[in-house]
């Protein structure tokens, strides 16, 4: 609808009345069912240059399916996912960060963003977006337990062992709480996950630039 009201309102632009005051409401509707056809012939057309392995032109596809619909979450993190394959690092954090700006009020892309900056070892922002991921009811279980980690990784143990305590009473059934609570207690290590996937980003960094210059 936003990006509707967007294209009437260059259309009519010096009239002094808003594309909506001045469009019927059915009309609205009728457009509305042109785009969302428009939205998705772009998802099915993005299969296609999927499967060709056109990554570039799935991108192109998604961020058109994002300027239709903002609020099509899946499109966002389809497109971040593609350009971080392609060691597209900030260009990927970006379009997390818009698709977040655009949907403040579901977990989706909190989720997203959160493990983003996890996985490259910046616990400090994992730990405020997982944290505003887990205020929505909706949001998936295992989201308490990346928090728990997060918590770990950026020092603040106390934290990891609360959130770990509350998900022990959640589901009392489950024996993942109570292992990670006996090997903080003993002093264990944390997940290492974080260094690898960082450390396998630069990697294939390196490996790129060394191709470049041959």
């Amino acid at each position: 609808m936003r990006c509707i009201l967007i294209i009437l309102s260059f259309l009519m632009a010096g009239g002094g009345v808003s594309a909506q005051d001045q469009i019927p409401s059915q009309t609205m509707t009728k457009l509305g069912y042109v785009f969302g056809g428009v939205r998705d012939g772009l998802w099915l057309v993005n299969d296609e240059f999927w499967h060709d392995g056109a990554l570039n032109r799935c991108i192109a596809a998604m961020r058109l399916v994002t300027r239709i619909n903002p609020h099509e979450t899946e499109a966002y993190e389809n497109v971040s996912w593609l350009m971080y394959s392609d060691l597209r690092e900030e260009d990927s954090e970006a379009i997390l960060r818009e698709g977040l700006a655009n949907n403040p009020d579901v977990y989706d892309l909190y989720l997203e963003l959160g493990t983003f900056c996890y996985f490259r070892m910046r616990y400090q922002e994992a730990i405020n977006l997982y944290a505003g991921c887990v205020t929505f009811a909706d949001a998936p279980r295992y989201v308490r337990s990346q928090l728990a980690h997060a918590f770990e990784k950026n020092g603040q143990l106390a934290d990891a062992l609360e959130i770990w305590l509350q998900m022990e009473a959640i589901d009392p059934e489950s024996d993942v709480p109570r292992l990670q609570i006996d090997r903080i207690m003993q002093g264990g290590e944390p997940s290492q996950v974080p260094e690898m996937i960082s450390g396998s980003i630069e990697t294939r960094k390196q490996d790129r630039l060394n191709r470049d210059n041959q």
